[in-house]
């Protein structure tokens, strides 16, 4: 019996790494390499084309209430508007702030959102019987006079979870997931 309880609790502590996070997140950080160069004064090249194609703008805003160090950048608390862009075959999130790009940070890992993801973690607004009419008479004469080719954005999502020595932000964007990753004291 104590043989089988051995083996048992061998197999369990051999498999734990198997069942841990499979994201390794110290060489992660470590090979991320920030952005070489710096954008024509700090204004992100393809911003023109993405405000003309849809409707308001497609960046999500986000707040950060404290200090988030990448390497030898530290991100002050304010909002900035996301935008995962790729520059020189590498991709990036652009933080900005009053149309100008303060931080470029790199993605250290990018994956396909998953499907109906967006459906499933975002609230869903109640609607009373009356919104629900007007609706889908707008939603009626808008399909029968259209006044612009715009579509709407894609859907986006930021989640945040907070390790012990990292803060690891998932960046959900249209049909991709950018994860960025920060340190949580500058040292």
């Amino acid at each position: 019996m104590k043989k089988n309880l051995f083996l048992i609790i061998f197999f369990i502590f051999s498999a734990l790494p198997v069942y841990s996070s499979d994201l390794d997140l110290d060489t992660l950080y470590e090979s991320a390499e920030p952005f070489s160069s710096k954008l024509y004064n700090d204004i992100d090249p393809y911003q023109d084309e993405d405000t003309i194609r849809y409707a308001w703008s497609p960046y999500p805003l986000f707040r950060t209430s404290a200090e988030l160090y990448f390497k030898n950048i530290k991100i002050e608390p304010g909002y900035y508007l996301l935008t995962p862009r790729t520059l020189k075959e590498k991709d990036y999130v652009l933080f900005k702030q009053n149309g100008k790009v303060e931080h470029i940070i790199p993605v250290v890992k990018k994956e396909a959102t998953p499907l109906n993801f967006y459906n499933a973690n975002t609230p869903q607004i109640k609607k009373t019987k009356w919104q629900k009419f007007t609706q889908a008479i707008r939603k009626k004469f808008y399909n029968t006079a259209k006044d612009s080719g715009r579509s709407t954005p894609p859907s986006s999502l930021i989640n945040i979870d907070v390790e012990t020595k990292y803060i690891i932000m998932n960046f959900y964007y249209g049909e991709n997931k950018y994860i960025v990753l920060f340190k949580r004291s500058p040292y």
